[in-house]
């Protein structure tokens, strides 16, 4: 029973390393056989069992590693994929938080004290002092516009141009002169003796006929007409007497519509509609006005964009140039070349970044000029002299919103071809109707001998009773189709323009939102943007210390160097964005003005009508603006502050920064070095 029971556990892997035969504890055999040799059957039988027991439990532990391998790397890669999924998922509430903190910087603090830079007292100073310039102010370049602009011009036209129109309209309802006469002298052949009477074989008259007099519309669509007829005439008839003879007929006549083109409505309908387009064409130039002076306004501070811009890049050209300087100096001593290298390379891209921004403040200028005109202008340099205004201004866009829908030109443009369309609308039902006319005439005549044409005119009052007529006319196309389908287009063009008004609400609301947004959003980027601006220049200056610090001869060296021309080139990018978060802020000062609809009104825009040549003009002024803060205006004195950061000379002789003379501390621009044409880029090594 043992040997079956150690067989058995043998071939399932379980036997245990002891077990005990005739009540003792026996040590397991290093052999592999497991069943006790007491007979020579079970000896032959033992390497049959042996070889398969070992074949599966092989089978049994690759199978094992098998399954551990493939399911192992798997559960490893689902949880590392959690985890991350887990550390890289936002979190809704941080991310609420932080949207929650940006609205409330919406509204910036009051105390923040914004530096204007110190490139603002070099924007209005000559580039070349060899050049004219001419220092101007936002205030003078927008009354030069309303003076000289050609652009201006043409808008201030069309509504003279308009006008005109409510004149012709209006001229319909004038007195017509009209005159004719007519000579005819006939010789004809005689068919019928009743013509002439017997013996007579041509008939011959002479007959001079003239007609003159006066034709009126009325505004209740009737026509009046009066006129004086005279005549002569003489032939060879018989039956003509007296002969010759004086004719005189005076005739007046009325046609008054019944039915379609009656009323005052409906005939001084096209007055109406041109003293509409009239308003129409004002509104247009109130809204082109406000554009151009807004564009005005930011081409002038893109000039000073464009000068403070090549300022800052003259200065960070000069940095590193004083860097390649003393680099250069110390070439015999313990600067490396690919230190030198590296400094002439980042001075050539400040360089190229020199000629680019020259040209564009000479843009800047022709931009200027092109939209002014005006021709003082014209070959001087333009030098800024507003600085930009940090005064802390805020506006609700409820208010905001209000104020555009009662003065921005495009609502009352709106309004206006509202009006209009009904108008039109009218016209067409009036039209609808079938053609039904009074028609009545009267005249008097007289005749006289001699071919006395003034005493026939005596006589047509003095001599008989007048005469008249009576009658009605009436017309009206079958179907009517014409008058339907005109009547049809004028009701969609009514739904059209009502759409319309709508969609320019909208408009002016987005407009009005996105104004007051960017003026929030530019005033918290200023003080961001000069924070910002700061920071990189703490960076500079630790990067220009550490650089100081370290001996020529150690590999951190050139790492530092390669720090530091990244550290000036930063800071370059600061100073633009925070400059042009300046004038971000500035010019949605003025837009706001815009969209709000008053930005003539603040301007103090004036308008008036004089005559030249016989023909109106429109003239624009513009009241000057004494309210101009004086810390509005670049100070000379300004020139004199501080505004650069420079790198100590080192007082430790052995180190690469140390200059060849004794020259205190590098300068890397200052007033006396303003004229670009002394910036030479040298040549490459």
């Amino acid at each position: 029973m043992l040997a079956k029971h150690s067989v058995a556990f043998c071939a399932t892997g379980l036997l245990p390393p002891t077990h005990q035969r005739n009540g003792a504890l026996l040590p397991q055999r290093p052999q592999t056989s497991c069943a006790p040799a007491e007979t020579n059957s079970h000896k032959s039988a033992a390497p049959l069992t042996r070889k398969p027991s070992r074949l599966r439990r092989f089978l049994r532990c690759g199978l094992a590693v098998l399954i551990v391998g493939v399911a192992a790397p798997a559960a490893t890669q689902n949880a590392s994929a959690q985890s991350a999924s887990s550390s890289l998922s936002p979190d809704l509430a941080a991310m609420q938080q932080t949207h929650a903190n940006l609205e409330q910087s919406f509204t910036p603090s009051v105390n923040v004290q914004y530096d204007a830079g110190w490139w603002t007292p070099f924007v209005a100073e000559p580039l070349n002092a060899e050049l004219t310039s001419m220092p101007l102010r936002l205030e003078d370049a927008l009354m030069a516009t309303l003076q000289y602009s050609a652009q201006v011009q043409v808008f201030s036209d069309l509504p003279l141009i308009r006008e005109t129109a409510v004149v012709e309209a209006s001229a319909s309802f004038d007195w017509h002169q009209y005159l004719d006469s007519r000579w005819d002298d006939v010789s004809d052949p005689i068919g019928n003796t009743l013509t002439a009477g017997a013996g007579i074989d041509r008939f011959n008259d002479h007959n001079l006929t003239a007609r003159g007099g006066m034709r009126k519309r009325t505004r209740t669509g009737g026509t009046f007409d009066v006129s004086q007829q005279f005549g002569f005439q003489d032939n060879n008839s018989q039956f003509f007497v007296p002969d010759p003879q004086g004719t005189a007929r005076l005739v007046m006549g009325f046609t008054q519509p019944l039915m379609r083109g009656r009323g005052r409505r409906y005939n001084e309908s096209l007055i109406c509609l041109a003293k509409i387009d009239q308003e129409v064409a004002s509104d247009e130039f109130r809204r082109q006005l406000e554009s151009h002076l807004l564009e005005v306004a930011r081409s002038y501070w893109a000039l000073y964009l464009e000068r403070a811009a090549l300022f800052q890049k003259t200065n960070s050209y000069l940095r590193g140039k004083a860097i390649y300087d003393r680099l250069a100096a110390r070439s015999e001593f313990d600067a490396n070349a690919s230190q030198l290298v590296s400094a002439e390379a980042a001075i050539a891209s400040r360089h190229s970044d020199l000629v680019r921004a020259q040209a564009a403040v000479r843009n800047a200028q022709s931009r200027l000029r092109s939209l002014v005109n005006n021709p003082a202008y014209a070959d001087v340099e333009l030098l800024p002299t507003d600085a930009p205004s940090f005064v802390s201004s805020s506006a609700d866009l409820q208010e905001s919103v209000a104020m555009a829908m009662q003065n921005r030109p495009e609502v009352l443009q709106a309004i206006k071809q509202i009006k209009s369309a009904s108008i039109r609308l009218d016209m067409s039902k009036n039209e609808l109707m079938p053609v039904l006319n009074l028609v009545t005439q009267t005249y008097v005549a007289g005749l006289a001998a001699q071919g006395n044409a003034v005493q026939a005119f005596e006589n047509q009052f003095s001599i008989g009773a007048p005469s008249y007529g009576i009658g009605l006319q009436y017309e009206r196309p079958v179907g009517n189709r014409a008058a339907r389908a005109r009547l049809r287009r004028r009701k969609l063009e009514v739904r059209q323009i009502s759409n319309q008004y709508n969609t320019t609400l909208e408009t002016i609301r987005h407009e009005v939102a996105v104004g007051v947004r960017e003026l929030q959003t530019s005033m918290t980027e200023l003080s961001t943007k000069q924070a910002a601006m700061r920071a990189r220049a703490a960076q500079l200056d630790a990067m220009t210390a550490r650089w100081d610090s370290l001996p020529g001869d150690q590999t951190d060296k050139a790492l530092s160097l390669e720090n530091l021309l990244i550290a000036q080139n930063q800071l370059a990018g600061a100073e633009f964005e925070y400059l042009t978060a300046q004038l971000t802020y500035n010019l949605s000062l003025v837009n706001l003005k815009r969209v709000t609809g008053l930005l003539l009104q603040s301007e103090r825009v004036d308008i008036s009508r004089i005559c030249e040549c016989g023909l109106p003009r429109n003239v624009l002024s513009k009241e000057p603006d004494y309210s101009i803060a004086a810390t509005d205006m670049i100070d000379s004195d300004m020139l004199d502050a501080p505004f650069m950061h420079t790198i100590e000379s080192p007082s430790d002789t052995g180190t690469l920064t140390q200059p060849v003379a004794d020259e205190g501390t590098l300068d890397f621009f200052d007033e006396n070095s303003m004229d670009l044409q002394d910036v030479d880029l040298m040549e490459p090594r």
